[in-house]
């Protein structure tokens, strides 16, 4: 095969796959799932093999990147969970968070990358394509 065919392979099996989880709801959900504490953080990042984590605030950069969030979630085949560093201070200490936006990656449970600031939708979407199928 020609590096074009391989290319044109792989589209091919991607929509398949996206259109089998489509048709029978499979995967990760199309939208960022809010985490409301500790214990559903845990089992947000347990139910999925891939886990965008967004920390934010109620204001500032971390609004300005929900579009983006929201993107990630829908183009990818990673979970996304946002969580409000305002509401959850203790979640946010437990995990090491000191400004917002910031935003782990997880992958089989263990965070595999952090990103503080405000990364574009691009750089997202490579963090979770690094860990995804």
């Amino acid at each position: 095969m020609v590096d074009g065919d391989d290319e044109e392979l792989a589209d091919v099996r991607e929509r398949k796959k996206r259109a089998l989880v489509e048709e029978h709801g499979l995967g990760t959900p199309p939208s960022p799932v809010y985490v409301d504490g500790s214990q559903n953080f845990e089992q947000t990042v347990a139910a999925h093999d891939v886990v965008l984590v967004h920390y934010y605030a109620g204001r500032g950069a971390g609004q300005r990147v929900h579009p983006i969030v929201e993107s990630v979630a829908r183009e990818t085949f990673a979970a996304v969970a946002k969580v409000n560093v305002v509401h959850h201070q203790k979640l946010a200490l437990e995990r090491g968070v000191e400004g917002t936006p910031t935003f782990d990656v997880f992958a089989g449970g263990e965070r595999v990358q952090r990103v503080e600031g405000a990364p574009d939708k691009a750089e997202l979407i490579e963090m979770v394509g690094e860990y995804t199928d």
